[in-house]
């Protein structure tokens, strides 16, 4: 029997990671597209003669033409992005050349060439309002970030041609993602590597909006979940836990582990805190679930996800 054939365009990220592991176990040939074959070699932990490493420019139509004529994929993940909010209001083009201009490309030349091919746009949970208290479909989308609003603008575009042009298109509308691979800057890991380096060092560690309030998801799950939801009819859907703590409550998870209280080890420092964040960031996860028949599965979460994290730095003994 032939194998089916997913590109993740952009894979050597953490979730990119996360959906090779699930589609190789669903014995599909995955080819990774990327700008440099030698950093992706770096980053993907996984060796198999199902798996496949190309450059590409997404910017660049030709390029993309010729992948798919030379692979013919059933499925294409679009995770080529400047992904990070803060970043963005430094780098507002090149967030906005691959969120909007690559993902566009992919879209207009899927649909010349071939309207069989399932497309799934990684979204953002940062296209809403910062005041929705509870993040649904039907949210306001009033992104406050250069990333937020680039994302909303693929999502728009892909909604478009789903309903327009009639391509199997979706919208993967992505809360925080956490994994042995997340970069050790963004908030979970400092957290985890705060409370390691307060027992051994007794380290004082500065943050910034300690108050703030998210669903933090372990990325294996969500990778497991996304190719779930891509079974079903093109749509939009959450991709999240539906479960929420605060930045203390992980604090507290995360200095329990070592019988410590984080409060004797943690500082708040104004100049960390974003000009523009979301206070609180719930999802109606539980109802994307529900709408399609997807059972829930979700596991890693709060104390769990913390002490997974803590273990997995301290094996690897770089802190």
């Amino acid at each position: 029997m032939k194998k089916k054939i997913s590109i993740i365009v952009g894979g050597s990220g953490q979730l990119g990671i996360s959906l090779i592991k699930v589609l190789l176990k669903k014995n599909f040939k995955v080819i990774v597209t990327t700008r440099s074959i030698s950093n992706a070699r770096k980053k993907i932990p996984i060796k198999s003669r199902n798996l496949k490493l190309v450059l590409l420019n997404v910017l660049k139509k030709n390029e993309i033409s010729s992948l798919i004529k030379r692979f013919k994929p059933n499925y294409i993940y679009y995770f080529a992005s400047q992904s990070s909010p803060v970043i963005s209001f430094k780098k507002n083009r090149v967030t906005y050349l691959s969120n909007v201009k690559g993902c566009l490309n992919f879209l207009e030349i899927i649909n010349l060439k071939d309207k069989k091919i399932k497309f799934i746009n990684a979204s953002s949970s940062e296209i809403f309002s910062s005041r929705v208290k509870k993040i649904s479909l039907n949210s306001k989308k009033i992104p406050i970030s250069p990333y937020g609003k680039a994302k909303l603008i693929s999502y728009n575009k892909t909604k478009f041609f789903r309903d327009k042009k009639k391509l199997k298109a979706y919208n993967a509308i992505i809360f925080n993602s956490e994994s042995y691979f997340r970069d050790k800057s963004f908030l979970i890991p400092k957290i985890c590597l705060a409370a390691i380096r307060a027992k051994k060092f007794k380290k004082i560690t500065s943050f910034g909006n300690i108050d703030v309030s998210r669903e933090w998801n372990w990325c294996d799950e969500q990778a497991k979940y996304l190719v779930k939801f891509i079974a079903k009819k093109p749509q939009d859907f959450i991709l999240s836990n539906g479960k929420s703590f605060t930045a203390k409550q992980m604090m507290s998870y995360a200095f329990d582990y070592f019988n410590l209280n984080y409060k004797s080890f943690i500082t708040v420092d104004k100049s960390f805190i974003r000009p523009k964040d979301f206070l609180t960031k719930k999802s109606e996860f539980n109802l994307c679930l529900k709408r399609n028949k997807i059972k829930r599965k979700s596991k890693i979460y709060g104390k769990r996800l913390i002490h997974a994290l803590i273990k997995h730095y301290l094996n690897e003994n770089k802190f």
